[in-house]
């Protein structure tokens, strides 16, 4: 059967989920320099204490992705590394509180690290505490009558059932409050015992919860605070206490916010992946962050088919494998109009693909992918927004109030970083791409540009 490459290539750039390993592009160069392991993996690797690290960045700009790969790194250097992705099973990110981040860590930590039931500190714990645990189990079974193997899985059939189930939620988040330091103490007893089952050159262990920049915000009423402040500022003593090295996601809205000296106090600097840079501050396309992105393509087609790299941008004379783009032009406008944002690229092509019947990807079929994620950033913004998006636009940098931080957290505004000549962090930001298109921008953009120049 021929290959369907419409299919195949357009599963490659599935825009929720990680590349694979074979997919990974260093992408430092054109991120200001920010690289995973020298953010992230050297604390890691140079302390002698546990550490605890926040870690955030714009939804589907790559943090997962690297996170993958700072993994690979830990566990070359001889770290047992525990990573799940929070909202797959254990937390329902619409309602989230501390306590369901707390027993997720719970679960993957006794998931990956096989103890002995007598050494067990998180079996015992849950043995003691049996008789109102089994409500949230779903089961009539008494503990001492399961085997090892399924006692541990109530750790993860009761994530199952409360992701599924509001009330239990609650009732078990109750419960749990009431139990949080007892809670703690057997993990990091657990922790302590996993040294005698880990390999004897093992360094320590590094848990890793991934996606919780996807909780959502929220605040009951006036005088409560958020659920946010709750997990990150209130609880940073738990989320801090665990006897091993951890990091966290952790929602940019908090990062942006005047929450950001409370969390560099209670955490250290949260580190922030940026955006890669498509554009200087000039104007002038970026050449080495345009060719970044193409090699991210190329990389995913090549998964396709090796002969695909050299018809990437067209066909090619005595190759039967089709064009991928019809010209070198409608690859280069895909990943300009991305902003560097790799998501935003993703689902771009996902979109061409669907106005495209056979190969090759067409000029046509790639405006229509960019005009329809023009509209969606359009309705995003608001009338008195255009003026502000103008004026960040002119001056290349914005302000530091509410206002520019909401267009910052919908991507409206992306921030960008560099080296200058003289080896100085420059971070500036500039609209997206895709909204410098839209008329109702280029009419605020004249008013501004004309303001600025009489003054």
């Amino acid at each position: 059967m021929p290959l369907d490459y419409l299919t195949e290539i357009y599963s490659s750039f599935e825009p929720f989920q990680p590349p694979p390993r074979e997919a990974y592009v260093d992408c430092q160069e054109v991120r200001g320099g920010w690289e995973v392991v020298r953010e992230l993996g050297r604390k890691i690797a140079r302390s002698k204490q546990p550490t605890c690290q926040l870690y955030s960045g714009h939804r589907g700009v790559g943090k997962s992705t690297e996170l993958l790969r700072l993994r690979e790194y830990l566990e070359a250097e001889k770290f047992k590394v525990v990573y799940f992705a929070a909202d797959d099973e254990d937390i329902e990110p619409q309602d989230t509180e501390y306590a369901d981040i707390l027993f997720a860590c719970v679960r993957h930590l006794v998931r990956d690290v096989q103890i002995p039931e007598d050494h067990n500190p998180l079996v015992k714990w849950m043995k003691s505490r049996w008789q109102w645990l089994k409500e949230f189990a779903l089961t009539e079974y008494e503990f001492t009558d399961l085997k090892l193997e399924q006692q541990i899985s109530q750790f993860a059939k009761i994530s199952a059932n409360l992701r599924a189930v509001p009330d239990k939620r609650r009732e078990f988040r109750q419960k749990l409050n009431t139990n949080t330091q007892s809670l703690v103490d057997a993990l990091n007893e657990f922790i302590g015992e996993a040294k005698s089952v880990l390999p004897k050159d093992c360094k320590g262990v590094v848990l890793v919860a991934d996606n919780l920049d996807r909780i959502v915000e929220v605040k009951e009423s006036a005088t409560k605070p958020s659920n946010y402040d709750e997990i990150y500022l209130s609880r940073s003593e738990i989320l801090r206490g665990l006897a091993c090295h951890v990091i966290y996601t952790i929602p940019i809205s908090m990062v942006y916010s005047d929450r950001s000296t409370q969390l560099e106090d209670n955490y250290d600097k949260p580190d922030v992946l940026p955006m890669v840079m498509v554009k200087n501050p000039d104007g002038t396309e970026n050449q080495k962050g345009l060719e970044k992105l193409r090699e991210l393509i190329m990389r995913r087609m090549v998964l396709t088919d090796p002969n695909l790299m050299q018809t990437l941008e067209g066909r090619v004379e005595g190759l039967d494998t089709p064009p991928v783009f019809d010209s070198p032009e409608t690859l280069r406008l895909l990943c300009l109009m991305s902003g560097g944002h790799v998501r935003n690229l993703m689902q771009m092509i996902q979109k061409a693909i669907d106005w495209t019947d056979q190969l090759p990807i067409t000029a046509k079929a790639a405006k229509r992918a960019i005009d329809e994620t023009r509209e969606t950033y359009n309705r995003a913004i608001q009338e008195h927004q255009w003026v502000l998006l103008a004026q960040a636009c002119t001056v290349r940098q914005r302000e530091n109030d509410v206002e520019h931080m909401r267009l910052m957290l919908n991507r409206c505004l992306l921030e960008y970083r560099y080296y200058d000549q003289q080896d100085e962090l420059q971070v500036w930001c500039n609209v997206h791409p895709l909204i410098e298109g839209i008329p109702k921008f280029q009419d605020a953009l004249k008013k501004v540009q004309a303001a600025h120049e009489s003054s």
